[in-house]
């Protein structure tokens, strides 16, 4: 029986792929005809190639990059393209959900009045703390946070030194405006470790952090709308004359390790001052 043939006409039926969507597949050799006619450059495709069609539409439906997509079509083992398919779908979820995490601060913008900021000032004091500094990129943030802070309490199990606080991290001036991407993630200790004594973890410092007063403000919800709260309390520190040079230090109450639910978490922003105004 001869090989049966589809015209991208016919082919276009039965996938519901248009002309021109088959043809970019063909150029980036996603879906690559089975046959081209020498003569008149007409492209013809199998039977046993709709099944794959079909994948790529849906894989495409769902936002799945065409390289993601040759790897998943590629493959020959079930596990290796479930397990393609699975992280890609986990990645849109996530995406999904900032999305919508976005909306709903735009919405709270546009509708809601926000109430009178609350600052409270704290002297500074002098602070031995367990330190690990990165390059991080704004939208890496997250997840690296995710993985240091275990890694802080773990070395300070190791260095049997007892949290004094909760974890914190300090931001430059610089990283804000893109110049430079070092994060100091923090974990205040009640003791510096032995000297000598440095751990299992070779990027976790001992550092005494020098006396610095502080405005704070605490904000509530979303790290999407932590922007707010900086404009609200910097322009408190500029308008009272007390902004001193310096990083700014946040201070996670409620992290999302204590919590999956972004409304739930409570962050301390420390802006830091030459001086407490009486």
């Amino acid at each position: 029986m001869p090989e049966t043939f589809f015209l991208v006409g016919e082919f276009s039926r039965l996938t519901h792929l248009s002309a021109k969507t088959l043809r970019h597949y063909h150029d980036v050799e996603l879906l690559v005809p089975a046959l081209i006619d020498p003569l008149t450059g007409y492209r013809h495709y199998t039977p046993d190639q709709i099944p794959d069609a079909q994948l790529i539409r849906r894989l495409r439906d769902v936002r799945m990059p065409v390289p993601h997509i040759r790897d998943v079509l590629t493959t020959t083992d079930p596990n290796t393209r479930n397990t393609l398919i699975s992280e890609h779908l986990d990645q849109l979820k996530r995406d999904l959900a900032a999305t919508a995490t976005a909306l709903l601060s735009l919405h709270q913008m546009l509708h809601h009045t926000d109430p009178a900021l609350a600052v409270t000032y704290r002297p500074g004091t002098q602070e031995n703390a367990l330190v690990l500094t990165d390059e991080v990129g704004h939208d890496d943030l997250a997840p690296w946070a995710g993985e240091v802070f275990p890694r802080l309490f773990t070395a300070a199990q190791a260095l049997q030194v007892a949290p004094s606080g909760v974890g914190g991290a300090l931001y430059s001036g610089d990283w804000f405006t893109g110049q430079d991407a070092a994060v100091t993630a923090l974990l205040p200790v009640t003791a510096a470790p032995a000297a000598g004594d440095e751990g299992t973890d070779l990027d976790v410092q001992v550092r005494v952090l020098e006396s610095q007063p502080y405005a704070i403000a605490v904000h509530r919800g979303p790290y999407a709308d932590i922007d707010r709260t900086y404009g609200a309390l910097g322009e408190h520190v500029h308008a009272e004359g007390i902004a001193a040079p310096g990083p700014i230090r946040e201070n996670y109450l409620v992290s999302p390790a204590e919590t999956d639910d972004p409304g739930s978490l409570c962050t301390e922003v420390c802006w830091p001052i030459t001086h407490i105004p009486a």
